[in-house]
């Protein structure tokens, strides 16, 4: 890692070096490993993250502000092609849950072990209230939308608590399905 002196590049560095590590090591992530990665010393990393569960966290909420953009960057395209219709958000979120990013699985799988720290967990329910708020007000009836959601967020979990993931021709029915309730 290049040195530098601006701590917000420095952190960035070091999440990304986390990432790296996550998708190679899994959730046995270590500290050690982390600042290896980056080329600083393990004094370095804890200078901006004192803890393995402090770098789980920056990790946790980097993961929600990238989906939360990735979904308004979608939004943004829908409105333009479509125009402000009732389900524009859901149809958003739908294609971001069913185009997942390169090395994501790996990253929430890691984050799981947060589970166990409650504190954290309410923390990533607040950052995360946009979900909520989305679906609600996206003009669709109320459990259309959560139900949309929820299918969505099913998907994106069930493989991390061992349900069967869906065929590819499955996975497209269901999406079809479920685009199909965003325009009804």
């Amino acid at each position: 890692m290049t040195r530098t002196r601006n701590p917000e590049l420095t952190r960035a560095a070091l999440l990304e070096a986390a990432k790296r590590v996550l998708q190679t090591q899994g959730a046995g992530l270590s500290l050690e490993a982390v600042a290896r990665e980056a080329g600083v010393s393990k004094g370095g990393l804890l200078h901006h993250y004192p803890s393995r569960e402090a770098l789980l966290w920056a990790l946790a909420l980097e993961l929600v502000e990238r989906f939360r953009a990735s979904v308004e960057a979608a939004r943004a395209h829908e409105v333009a092609a479509h125009g402000q219709r009732p389900g524009a958000w859901l149809r958003a979120y739908l294609e971001v849950s069913f185009t997942p990013g390169a090395g994501e699985e790996a990253l929430i799988a890691a984050l799981a072990p947060l589970a166990g720290h409650p504190e954290l967990i309410a923390r990533l329910q607040e950052a995360q209230a946009f979900v909520l708020s989305g679906a609600e007000d996206d003009g669709l009836p109320r459990g259309r939308a959560h139900a949309v959601r929820l299918a969505c967020d099913a998907l994106s979990l069930g493989p991390l608590t061992g349900l069967p993931d869906l065929s590819p021709e499955a996975r497209e029915a269901l999406r079809e399905e479920l685009l199909a309730w965003t325009r009804a």
